[in-house]
């Protein structure tokens, strides 16, 4: 890959660091659960575990976040389809299908740069807390190893296992109620499969929970990283 797929981040002394679910174009009911729990860009960092677009409405404010450095995220499926869009016509007809509109309306250049910054999101990305460290991945962890699954990101060996393709759109262990726990982290944090309220299978903190449902039974989680305590 042109980019680097894993992002390892240190201990934030400054402030606190937090992880969002699934964003799907809602960014201002992002910006009012940030306001509620007195996010301080100054010190402290957002993870997102990443579908940053399509289903909701705000879609095109994606690269004023991406552009923020307290703002981290990763590549899920919905960027997967923005980029595959571009060449393939059935990733086309299934992102207008999506509410992908919004990147169509742009400029070719604009499309084009958006795209970029989608194949440069990496697919793992690692936070040290306080409590130990955590690990976050769009879809699932292929491995029960978490440095067994780092080291072939790191090695470049995105094809083994088919890689890539597990972290962004694989839903076995969701749909299997595996689990089994992610060796080497203390808790692997993942969206994509929408939720009522955080689950929590082995170590596993699943916590898309439907934003874009706009529903009393469905809304935008962060998780505290420290405590893992959603918010």
């Amino acid at each position: 890959m042109p980019f680097p797929s894993f992002k390892s981040f240190p201990l934030n002394t400054l402030g606190r660091d937090f992880a969002v679910g699934d964003i799907h174009g809602m960014y201002s009911l992002l910006e009012q659960k940030l306001a509620a729990v007195n996010f301080n860009p100054q010190k402290d960092r957002l993870f997102s575990v990443g579908d940053l677009v399509n289903r909701g409405p705000e879609s095109s404010r994606v690269m004023s976040f991406l552009e923020q450095p307290w703002f981290h995220a990763i590549k899920g499926n919905h960027e997967d389809i923005a980029i595959r869009s571009a060449t393939d016509p059935d990733y086309m007809d299934l992102m207008l299908r999506i509410g992908g509109a919004w990147l169509m309306d742009k400029p070719p250049k604009e499309q084009a740069r958006i795209r970029q910054v989608f194949d440069a999101l990496p697919l793992a990305i690692q936070v040290q807390t306080l409590a130990g460290k955590v690990g976050l991945v769009h879809a699932e962890c292929p491995l029960d190893s978490w440095d067994d699954m780092i080291f072939l990101l790191k090695e470049g060996k995105q094809d083994a296992l088919h890689l890539e393709e597990k972290l962004c759109w694989s839903r076995r262990r969701f749909k299997e109620r595996d689990e089994t726990p992610i060796q080497g982290v203390r808790a692997l944090v993942v969206g994509h499969n929408v939720v009522e309220g955080m689950q929590i299978m082995g170590n596993t903190y699943y916590i898309e929970t439907g934003a874009f449902l706009l529903d009393r039974e469905h809304g935008m989680t962060l998780l505290d990283l420290t405590t893992l305590k959603p918010l």
